[in-house]
């Protein structure tokens, strides 16, 4: 199995509000009601396990026809997830999310989250605990979990190929108060070291990987 993803190039967005119109995959062809595994999903993200693990997710799992959940996960040089670092909560949708497109939201604002289906509030996250404060990249998948099926929906052995996830559009829009990111003209002249830690997505971006990884240097590929 393969999954697709896209992605940006640099770890400079940050706060404002993201939108996207999207459909999950059905996990059996013209069978919106059958369960299987999968995840389908619109969310920032920043390191993971290396160095700053930032993230803010939307993501529409496979375990029900109306299955969504929102998370924060939140660590520092962490070697392995484990579940203190999330802060997650399961939605029930009042719509098949497999049969027609819907739009999913969050803002993301220095002492706020809130999550959005279709313009109706699911979820605030308020305070600054755990809120991430650093730049990041966006993102945009679709994955299944090996046949342990720990996350995405326990019928796995459901699951048909290909499954197709469908965007229709995607939308940032820029906090007013954010003087830092993205960087003017959507260049990356206002990027730290930091930000550009192990930021290169493939070997045919051009993008150099900065830093190692746990003291080692990171793996390195030929644009082919």
């Amino acid at each position: 199995r393969s999954s697709g993803e896209m992605r940006t190039r640099h770890n400079m967005f940050r706060y404002g509000l993201y939108e996207v119109r999207m459909k999950a995959p059905m996990v059996q062809p013209d069978a919106p009601e059958t369960d299987g595994n999968f995840v389908a999903t619109m969310f920032v993200f920043r390191d993971g396990k290396f160095k700053h693990w930032r993230e803010i997710d939307i993501e529409v799992t496979g375990d029900s026809s109306g299955a969504l959940q929102s998370n924060v996960i939140y660590a520092e040089n962490a070697f392995d997830f484990t579940i203190d670092m999330e802060d997650s909560e399961r939605h029930k949708m009042p719509f098949n999310v497999r049969t027609d497109f819907h739009t999913y939201a969050f803002e993301w604002l220095p002492d706020r989250i809130a999550w959005y289906a279709d313009g109706q509030l699911l979820r605030e996250k308020k305070g600054g605990k755990n809120i991430p404060k650093l730049s990041a990249k966006i993102i945009m998948n679709l994955w299944m979990f090996d046949e342990r099926a720990l996350f995405g929906g326990k019928q796995i052995e459901n699951n048909r190929f290909p499954m197709r996830s469908e965007y229709d559009w995607f939308r940032f829009y820029k906090w007013d108060g954010d003087a830092d990111y993205p960087c003017a003209g959507m260049g990356d002249e206002c990027l730290t070291e930091d930000d550009r830690y192990v930021s290169s997505n493939n070997p045919c971006d051009g993008i150099p990987q900065v830093g190692t990884v746990f003291g080692k240097e990171p793996c390195k590929a030929s644009c082919v």
